[in-house]
């Protein structure tokens, strides 16, 4: 399926989100759970790609150049390599925090692209297991002779 650059409104059939407050629920679920696995300057493209993606909650759709450019405008000069955003986005994608998405031009060449986060899968509720307990009398009812 390739998709067409445009609008970020085009993209709301993406989201997985009914609005920012869910969008922001799960996203920090998921740095409770992996904020370990990015080094600082990965969690600051990070943080900057999740507001990028308020608009439409759960789904970002600029160019890595706009992102950094932000960045280097936010800490004054000290932003992030491009290969360090890059990185970011890769362990996002194995950790299961978002999908990537190519889309294209009019013309067929590559555009920026679509990045959509995914919900944070909650686990599932404890099973509840029989317990074995050693059977005891009761007291209570016990009579002396």
């Amino acid at each position: 399926m390739s998709l067409k650059s445009g609008s970020i409104e085009q993209f709301k059939r993406f989201s997985q989100f009914k609005d920012i407050h869910e969008y922001n629920v799960h996203l920090e679920m998921w740095l409770a759970v992996a904020k370990e696995k990015f080094t600082r300057s990965e969690l600051v493209g990070l943080k900057r790609l999740t507001r990028f993606a308020a608009k439409v909650p759960g789904i970002a759709n600029a160019k890595i150049a706009t992102m950094l450019k932000a960045i280097h405008e936010e800490f004054e000069g000290n932003g992030i390599s491009r290969s360090t955003f890059k990185r970011m986005i890769q362990k996002s994608i194995e950790i299961g925090i978002l999908t990537v998405n190519e889309t294209e031009r009019k013309n067929g060449s590559q555009s920026s692209n679509l990045y959509i986060f995914q919900r944070f899968a909650s686990p599932e509720p404890p099973k509840r297991e029989k317990m074995n307990h050693p059977q005891t009398s009761n007291l209570s009812k016990t009579t002396t002779k």
